[in-house]
């Protein structure tokens, strides 16, 4: 299966959430049926650190159709520097194989209200 790309923006103090959807390649429309995954994603400021700036909260939400939910709360959010950074989305077969669904930047956007 291949990734597909998708950039995320999350605003600092807010509570951050998102639904990705795990398809069967990158150019198809037909979702992987996710019954018996596991899922998790992190946030780096690149690929090659190996310090974590965030760790989502993640819940398969609906098998059958695919769909990943991740999740920051607003501690988790204001902890993140202002930037530009890598995440990515992973899910775990039964068979304990490990895909990767989505990926993309994650840009981390100061704000002014406390």
């Amino acid at each position: 299966m291949a990734t597909r790309f998708q950039n995320i923006t999350i605003d600092k103090g807010s509570t951050f959430s998102a639904n990705v959807v795990a398809y069967a390649n990158a150019s198809s429309t037909s979702v992987l049926n996710l019954s018996g995954y596991s899922a998790n994603a992190q946030i780096k400021k690149s690929y090659y650190h190996t310090n974590v700036a965030a760790i989502f909260t993640v819940w398969i939400q609906d098998a059958t159709a695919g769909i990943v939910n991740i999740q920051l709360d607003s501690a988790n959010t204001n902890a993140i520097a202002p930037g530009i950074f890598v995440y990515d989305v992973m899910v775990r077969s039964a068979g304990s194989i490990n895909t990767r669904i989505v990926e993309g930047l994650a840009t981390a956007t100061p704000g002014v209200s406390r």
